[in-house]
Order: structure tokens, then sequence, then C-alpha cells
């Protein structure tokens, strides 16, 4: 009888472990196997203050860390990051910094950061750079700009891809735009005290 049980138990398990080493055929996993994993992103390492001063040594700076990850994380492609800087006098963007002929500033591209100049972060191996932006640079960047107390300067953080892709927070999810998905938010909203 013990025999029977045995043979009984081994069929089973064969039997199980045949039917769960076939495909799925769930509409989920034909859904994923058709999406592009091709993109890219920009994950925040050390997040940037969200409060910065004109004089203040303690926080006279925009800086942060970033890596890059596209696909799945095994390939390296990108060719740069571009960090683009904007004035407003609200937090949600809609009223720009003007100057002193009453004239909206527009968007400025800062500064580029190649490819070659990033290397494996400690976290996950993946390309990673910091930067840091004096407060100065950017009222030197606008110096006919009338700004409010507060202002708020908005970072932009541009990628591109070898084959002429770029990425930015206004051509991705709204998962990944507001910070949610990986802390990559493409983007940085920040305080100004120019006092």
């Amino acid at each position: 009888m013990k025999n029977i049980y045995k043979l009984f138990l081994i069929g089973l398990v064969l039997a199980g472990g045949t039917i769960s080493c076939t495909d799925s055929e769930l509409a989920i996993d034909s859904l994923y196997n058709g999406v592009d994993k091709t993109g890219a992103f920009i994950r925040t390492i050390e997040q940037p203050f969200q409060l910065v001063s004109a004089t203040n040594p303690a926080n006279n700076f925009i800086a942060a860390t970033i890596e890059v990850q596209e696909g799945q994380g095994d390939v390296n492609t990108f060719t740069e990051v571009r960090i683009y800087i904007s004035t407003f006098n609200d937090q949600d963007q809609l009223e720009p910094t003007l100057d002193t002929s009453g004239s909206p500033l527009g968007e400025s591209l800062l500064s580029t950061l190649p490819a070659a100049d990033f290397t494996p972060s400690e976290q996950n191996r993946l390309p990673s750079n910091a930067f840091n932006i004096p407060t100065q640079t950017v009222i030197d960047l606008y110096p006919e700009a009338v700004f409010t107390l507060p202002t708020f300067i908005f970072v932009r953080l541009e990628l591109e891809l070898a084959d002429g892709r770029i990425f930015t927070n206004t051509n991705v999810g709204p998962t990944v735009a507001t910070g949610n998905y990986f802390q990559a938010p493409f983007a940085y909203n920040i305080i100004f005290l120019n006092n």
C-alpha cells in the first residue's frame, strides 16, 4: 500500500512539474512579451535640497547624484544628459519669472554631462554622475530677472540615447514624471530664496 501512495505521489509531482513548465497563455503574459523594454530613465540617487538660497553657504547650491538605466539595465548606449533650468513665480510653473521689461524668461541649457563622465554607482552598478549648480549661476544666467520671494527653480534633465531618442519629463508616463517610479522624475522643482 505504501508503494501505491509513493507511486501516486511521484506521478502527481511529475504531472505538476510538466504542467508548470509550459508557457503561459494568459493575457498579461502576452501583453508583457509585447512591451518595448528599450526605454531609459534617470534615477535620482541623492535628491537636491528642496529649499536653496542665494547667500547661505549651507544651501546656496543645487546638487544631486543621478544614474541612468536603459532597458533592463544591461546596456549603456546613452550619449549625454543635459541639464536645463528655468525660473517661475509659482510652484506649478504657470507664471514664468519676468525680466525688467516684463518679458518672460525662458528655459536655458545649463550643463551637459557626457556619458564618458559617468561611473558605475555603488548601489546598482549603473552609470552615475553628480552635479552641483551654485545658485549664483542662476542669478548670473538671468541678470535682468525680477525674482519674486520665493522664486521656483525648475531643473529639467534630458537623456539622449545613441539612436537619437530623448527622454525627459514630457515624454514619460505620469508614474515616472512624478518620481514615484524608481525615483526618476526627470525634473526638480526647488524653492529659491534670492536674499
